[in-house]
């Protein structure tokens, strides 16, 4: 049944989409123009200021500013502890779903002040196989993290 499939693929913290469901779509990737990788900055220091509760807080939050930003143009992972994948449909839409995503997080931390900053990466897909653009959007998501 479709409940069913929903645990099976659905991160029950984040209610995003799981690894599991990240890993077949990964290989099934026709529709897919675009991957991004997101991930949570210094969330060790999180979970041992605040505890791990407030620590989930964070990604529950985090989560739900991807899914607003991005869910219309594709499909959004929580593919680790605190990294996240969104495989876009649309590679044009890239530029604006991140400002749409970096101003959800700025308006939520006026009520989760200890909310914390994230860096990403994106790469677009142009006949390359997905594991090298992924690779490409995980280098570009470092270079962020040294940036900030």
């Amino acid at each position: 049944s479709s409940e069913t499939l929903q645990l099976l693929y659905t991160d029950s913290l984040t209610e995003v989409y799981n690894r599991r469901y990240y890993d077949e779509q990964f290989r099934d990737s026709d529709d897919i123009e675009a991957v991004v990788v997101i991930d949570v900055d210094s969330f060790k220091h999180i979970n041992d200021r605040y505890g791990h509760l407030q620590g989930d807080v964070c990604l529950a939050e985090i989560a739900d500013c991807i899914k607003k930003a991005y869910a219309s143009y594709g499909y959004c992972y929580r593919i680790g502890g605190d990294e996240f994948c969104v495989l876009l449909k649309d590679a044009q839409r890239e530029a604006a779903c991140a400002r749409e995503f970096l101003r959800c997080l700025e308006e939520r931390r006026q009520t989760i002040a200890f909310l914390p900053t994230v860096s990403f990466g994106a790469a677009a897909l142009s006949g390359e196989n997905m594991e090298k653009v992924k690779e490409q959007a995980d280098r570009r998501m470092y270079r962020y993290k040294k940036r900030s």
